[in-house]
């Protein structure tokens, strides 16, 4: 194979860039990365019982090519997916007055449903006024959380959420994890329990995507993993990043240099 496109609107996508460059380092098929699959001629020759060449003529075929998800779901159609899929999540809702189903004391008004790192969080409890948002979940306390890379039906990396020794503990807010209250992504020794793998697996093909990074979070008292959401341009490099070109030089039988 010639070349290979990494599909993707818009081309200056930052996931699709880094994975272009990682994967043009690694093979010696040129890489592209285009707005559409590139149709390609193919030759096509029709030849008579005799041997006589009758007809030359082209019949254009799709070039193999990586699809970076187009229309990513929102939160709200992401839980709606997993509910509809039977796959393990937090209580949901959108009625603020049916936060009481939730059965928690405690709630995570999302104000944001396209958001990232946990921008538009509200965390209040049933007794408190209801803030306005599109969607509300049951607060699950959790032991650990995780970041599972999966295409196709692979995981193909796994990090698990921890505090990073130097951040301010007084500040730190262990129920929403993001960098802001001082947590970062490690692999170094990371244990996911039992099943979580599947998950995460059944998440990316619930909502409807090629691959995914899977955020879901482990409740060691029930004993029970849950998804929080299927992130379609996680941020890309090191480690994670060379497993991503990895996983696609495999897929799609790309020669290595």
């Amino acid at each position: 194979m010639k070349s290979f496109d990494i599909v993707v609107n818009p081309v200056g996508s930052k996931f699709a860039k880094a994975l272009q460059q990682a994967l043009q380092a690694k093979v010696k098929t040129t890489i592209y990365r285009r707005l559409t699959p590139k149709q390609v001629p193919a030759k096509r020759t029709i030849i008579s019982r005799k041997g006589n060449i009758l007809r030359r003529g082209t019949e254009a075929y799709t070039r193999d090519h990586f699809q970076v998800t187009i229309n990513p779901l929102n939160k709200v159609e992401q839980f709606e997916r997993f509910q509809r899929y039977h796959v393990s999540c937090p209580a949901f809702t959108t009625d603020p007055g049916a936060i009481s189903t939730l059965d928690s004391k405690t709630v995570f008004a999302r104000t944001l449903i396209n958001s990232t790192n946990g921008r538009g969080i509200v965390e209040f409890n049933v007794e408190d006024v209801v803030p306005i948002a599109p969607l509300y979940t049951a607060y699950v306390p959790k032991k650990a959380e995780y970041r599972f890379h999966v295409i196709g039906e692979r995981v193909i990396d796994v990090q698990e959420k921890r505090k990073k020794r130097e951040f301010d503990t007084d500040v730190r807010n262990t129920r929403v994890r993001n960098v802001n209250n001082g947590y970062v992504y490690c692999r170094d020794g990371v244990n996911p329990p039992d099943g979580a793998a599947d998950l995460a697996i059944n998440a990316v093909k619930a909502v409807g995507y090629q691959y995914g990074a899977v955020d879901l979070i482990y409740n060691e008292k029930r004993n029970q993993c849950y998804v929080l959401e299927v992130n379609s341009r996680p941020g890309l490099m090191g480690t994670t990043l060379d497993r991503y070109a990895d996983a696609l030089i495999d897929m799609y039988n790309l020669e290595r240099k």
